[in-house]
């Protein structure tokens, strides 16, 4: 049985199940305005002010999962309902300051910032530039860093805080990461969802409607054999299911070729699979982008190669990644996104027992095109493939998360980077510990491992060499 990680999680996919269930049965639009009353019931509040309060951040949710408001251009967006109005300022002296006569955080402050009232220190807003060097400096750990998490985790700096003291996204500066989605405590920040049009396609009864899954699949569904969940898949309607792992044998193909080239002009060259790292260096290192890899994604690649095998497919990419739906805006390739959120939330809804299904295979892929789930899988698989070509001289450097990113992007910037190919993860730890993945465990590293070794073909060119008449643009 499914287990949530969290309450935030389990009510998101609460509401994500009833859409899903009225869009199946016909009935979404007549009884769209009931589904705060089936998932709020009262007469008692859980969790907010009132049961008035929680029906109207439901009515919020709703409307993400019917596809969230047009107007707004992020994949992501802030449910003021849901909003929880967290403190403004960083820094907050707590009840255990002692009143001691050091006054350390007096003395370190730099811009005079606090003051010894009644003999506790307190402080002047006014003049705080949350410098940090008081909570540093205090022995009894009395200064509390009560940062919002939305902002914290954000890399970019995109999230600001409005008059309301409500947060407010800046999209200039938003990559879509979903940091703040996942870190937001009272999941007052949401993705945008793209399930109905999924189940409209599901109920037309189309014979092209594939399903592509991540690798990071490997670690979702730890309740159930991963081959009853693709039984599952096909169940909802979907013709085929195609691991973008096999997407990811190609790219390595193309990213490998493109590299040496970039090396013999004396190049570095910056991989193109994670979109949010790809966003990162467009809007924090425009001067970059030269080195971006043309490579496509392999959520692409795997799209272009189905669409070429069959002209009338419709794909739906199904992975732990918000910033997948940006890079769906971005080209005609794939489809719909859903997310393992949603996935799950749609066979809820189908009543689908994954338990009692029999157990399908996936074999469409490498060792190596699973691992690029995990950081520096993408590295692995591309040093791996250059020596099987019998070229050893290439120094890669896997950067785990945004902040690491940053760090070899500064040196690049700066032609101080001792390494031909940079690969980026904006999710520290890489897919497998995606925003929208069921379950952040200690684990998943060990799954994704076992789901790899099971591949039936070692090497990336054992996997494509049944494509060889097949002939697609990775550009």
């Amino acid at each position: 049985m499914r287990k949530y990680e969290n309450q935030v999680q389990k009510i998101k996919s609460t509401v994500l199940i009833e859409v899903a269930r009225l869009a199946f049965e016909g009935n979404l639009e007549a009884q769209l305005s009931t589904i705060p009353f089936k998932v709020n019931p009262g007469p008692e509040e859980q969790y907010r002010c009132c049961i008035f309060h929680e029906r109207a951040i439901t009515g919020d949710r709703v409307q993400m999962a019917i596809g969230g408001n047009p107007h707004i251009p992020g994949i992501v967006e802030v449910l003021e309902s849901a909003c929880d109005q967290c403190p403004v300022n960083r820094y907050a002296i707590t009840e255990t300051c002692r009143g001691c006569i050091a006054h350390r955080c007096l003395n370190n402050c730099p811009v005079d910032a606090i003051k010894i009232q009644s003999n506790k220190a307190v402080i002047d807003y006014g003049k705080c530039i949350e410098c940090g060097r008081c909570k540093e400096s205090c022995p009894y750990n009395a200064i509390a860093d009560v940062m919002r998490p939305c902002r914290r985790e954000c890399p970019t700096n995109a999230i600001k805080i409005d008059h309301r003291k409500k947060a407010v996204i800046d999209y200039d500066l938003c990559i879509n990461c979903g940091a703040c989605v996942y870190q937001c405590p009272f999941g007052a920040i949401q993705d945008k969802s793209e399930i109905i049009p999924v189940i409209e396609s599901l109920k037309s009864n189309s014979n092209h409607l594939y399903a592509m899954v991540a690798p990071a699949f490997a670690t979702q569904f730890d309740f159930v054999d991963l081959g009853k969940v693709i039984s599952g898949i096909k169940k909802l309607g979907f013709r085929d299911v195609v691991e973008v792992a096999l997407g990811a044998d190609l790219v390595t193909k193309h990213e490998a070729d493109e590299l040496i080239k970039m090396k013999y002009h004396g190049k570095v060259l910056t991989s193109s699979c994670c979109p949010s790292f790809v966003e990162y260096i467009e809007k924090k290192f425009p001067e970059l982008q030269t080195h971006i890899s043309s490579t496509v994604s392999p959520m692409t690649a795997t799209a272009r190669l189905i669409k070429a095998i069959d002209p009338e497919a419709v794909v739906v990419f199904i992975g732990p990644c918000i910033s997948k739906k940006k890079e769906k805006q971005k080209s005609t390739d794939t489809d719909y996104v859903l997310t393992f959120e949603e996935l799950a939330a749609l066979m809820d809804a189908h009543d689908i027992d994954l338990e009692s299904l029999e157990t399908a295979p996936l074999n469409n892929a490498s060792y190596f095109g699973r691992k690029f789930a995990a950081s520096g899988g993408v590295t692995l698989s591309i040093s791996n493939y250059m020596a099987e070509q019998g070229v050893m001289d290439i120094t890669p450097l896997a950067c785990d998360g945004i902040e690491a990113c940053d760090k070899a992007l500064k040196l690049l910037k700066f032609n101080k980077l001792e390494a031909d190919f940079i690969e980026g993860m904006a999710c520290k730890g890489g897919c497998i510990k995606g925003p929208v993945t069921m379950h952040h465990g200690p684990k998943d590293l060990k799954a994704l491992e076992a789901y790899s070794k099971k591949a039936i073909e070692d090497r990336t060119c054992d996997a494509l060499r049944i494509f060889e008449n097949i002939h697609i643009s990775l550009e």
